[in-house]
């Protein structure tokens, strides 16, 4: 059984889409939350540009900061988003590329390396490492064939102080994580909180949507964070700027991501 996926980078890089929706009906199913969940994401940022920090804060109190520069759009029907950090100046450049995959598979995530001046496609295998040394792995960032006909419906349950409908659901078979138990706004649709577990059931992260924010007639996760438990990290992101995007669809290619 294949449950929900975390779209956010999405939610932060691939999942940043689309407009609110009402409260939902109490006989909705499983299917119908998680498919509304997946389009809205938790940034919501389709069609637009947003100016995210990111800090990662280690087990030992140490932090970090980086800031990237993210979009999506929908081309040729599929959601594409890129993402160019900005800072610090050795990650300045760096670019990511992540394209919807076709009906179930895992979607296509390229990272562009200016040190290198060359594109290189995440494979399979490294899904679920670390993305850009946050506490997001690069299984984040897409939907990773989740299967939302075999999510099942737990009862609802309040998250980050918002009633939530709860869904439960084990990960695709690319994806490092075993289940996923995802809390979705009654109101919204976005992801107040996800909670990842390994093959074996202990609890590996968790995201939680600390801040919503209205803009442009949708909602978003203005502030969030990733904790990760087994690391004793975490990595809060904030939206700092936004702004309609300028972008076209050849903006969305592996040959932008080296343009720049």
């Amino acid at each position: 059984m294949a449950g929900p996926s975390l779209r956010v980078p999405g939610a932060l890089l691939a999942g940043l889409t689309w407009v609110a929706a009402g409260v939902a009906g109490a006989g909705e199913s499983a299917q119908e939350i998680a498919r509304k969940s997946r389009e809205r994401g938790a940034l919501n940022l389709l069609d637009l540009t947003a100016e995210l920090r990111l800090v990662t804060t280690g087990k030992d109190g140490t932090s970090r900061e980086q800031r990237m520069v993210t979009s999506s759009r929908r081309v040729g029907g599929k959601l594409h988003s890129i993402s160019r950090f900005t800072a610090p100046p050795g990650v300045a450049g760096v670019a990511v590329l992540t394209a919807q995959g076709e009906g179930t598979a895992a979607d296509e995530i390229s990272l562009y390396l200016p040190k290198l001046k060359r594109v290189r496609k995440i494979v399979q295998a490294q899904r679920g490492e670390s993305f850009m040394q946050t506490d997001f792995s690069y299984a984040d960032l897409g939907a990773q064939g989740a299967r939302e006909d075999a999510v099942e419906r737990a009862p609802d349950a309040v998250a980050e102080g918002r009633k939530c409908f709860v869904l439960k659901g084990s990960a695709g078979e690319g994806s490092p994580y075993g289940e996923v138990t995802l809390f979705v706004d009654q109101e919204t649709y976005v992801p107040m909180r996800v909670e990842y577990r390994d093959k074996g059931g202990q609890l590996l992260k968790t995201f939680r949507t600390l801040k919503l924010k209205r803009f442009q007639e949708r909602t978003l996760a203005a502030e969030a964070v990733m904790e990760n438990q087994a690391q004793g990290s975490k990595t809060a992101l904030t939206v700092l700027r936004l702004e309609a995007s300028r972008l076209a669809d050849e903006d969305f290619t592996e040959r932008a991501l080296e343009r720049g």
